[in-house]
C-alpha cells in the first residue's frame, strides 16, 4: 500500500480513537461503573422482587456492554495504528492478502479481508480469552448421564428426577379444599333439598 494511503488511513483512526475516548469518558463520569446502590438511591434491594429491579439491570447490563463494546474498538484501532507504523496495514491477519480498499473506507480498523472474514463466520466465534474452568467444565450430567449407551444403571439424571418429582401431589387437579359446588354463588345455593328436608322436624 502506499504512503499517502497509510497517512489518510492513520488520521481517520486518529479522530476514531479520539471520539471513543471522549464517549468512554463521558460514560465513566455518568457512573457507568457504580454500583446499584448509588443509581438506586436505595439502601438495599434485598427487600424488592428480583422483577422489580428488571428495568435497572437491564439498563446496567446494557451500559457495560456498550463500554466494553467501546474499549474492544479502541483495542483494534490501536492495533490497526501499530500496523501503520510497522507497514502491515491492509494485510489480512488469515490470508496475507491486501484488504479491499471499500473495506478499509468503511472500517478502518477491520484485519481480515471480506474472504477471510465470511469463513471465519463459520468457525467458532467464541473468544480465545476464555475463562480456564471452561476447559473442565461439561454439560450437565455430562458425567453421569449414561441414557445413549442403554445402560440401566442408576445415574446423576435419575437423581435429578426423583428430586424434582418429590412431593408432588397425585391428584393436583381436585381441589380438597374447596367446598363451594361448581355453579354456586352464595353459600346458600350449596344447600341440597335433602340437607333441607333432614332438617325439618
Amino acid at each position: 500500500m502506499q504512503e499517502n494511503r497509510f497517512d489518510k488511513y492513520k488520521k481517520i483512526l486518529l479522530k476514531q480513537k479520539e471520539d471513543i475516548l471522549h464517549t468512554i469518558n463521558q460514560m465513566e463520569q455518568n457512573g457507568i461503573k457504580e454500583g446499584q446502590r448509588e443509581e438506586l438511591s436505595e439502601l438495599s434491594t434485598i427487600d424488592n422482587h428480583p422483577a422489580d429491579m428488571a428495568t435497572e439491570v437491564y439498563d446496567k447490563e446494557r451500559g457495560y456492554a456498550l463500554f466494553e463494546n467501546e474499549k474492544n474498538i479502541l483495542a483494534k484501532i490501536d492495533a490497526a495504528l501499530k500496523n501503520i507504523e510497522d507497514g502491515s496495514y491492509g494485510i489480512c491477519e488469515i490470508c496475507g492478502g491486501e484488504i479491499e480498499k471499500e473495506r478499509l473506507e468503511a472500517i478502518p480498523y477491520v484485519s481480515t479481508c471480506k474472504k477471510c472474514m465470511n469463513d471465519k463466520l463459520g468457525y467458532s466465534t467464541i473468544k480465545p480469552d476464555r475463562p480456564v474452568e471452561e476447559e473442565v467444565l461439561g454439560f450437565p450430567f455430562g458425567r453421569s448421564c449414561r441414557d445413549v449407551s442403554d445402560e440401566n444403571e442408576y445415574d446423576g439424571e435419575d437423581a435429578w428426577q426423583e428430586v424434582g418429582n418429590f412431593n408432588r401431589m397425585k391428584h393436583s387437579k381436585l381441589n380438597y379444599d374447596d367446598e363451594q359446588m361448581p355453579g354456586t354463588v352464595e353459600w346458600v345455593e350449596n344447600i341440597s333439598n335433602q340437607q333441607y328436608k333432614n332438617q325439618l322436624p
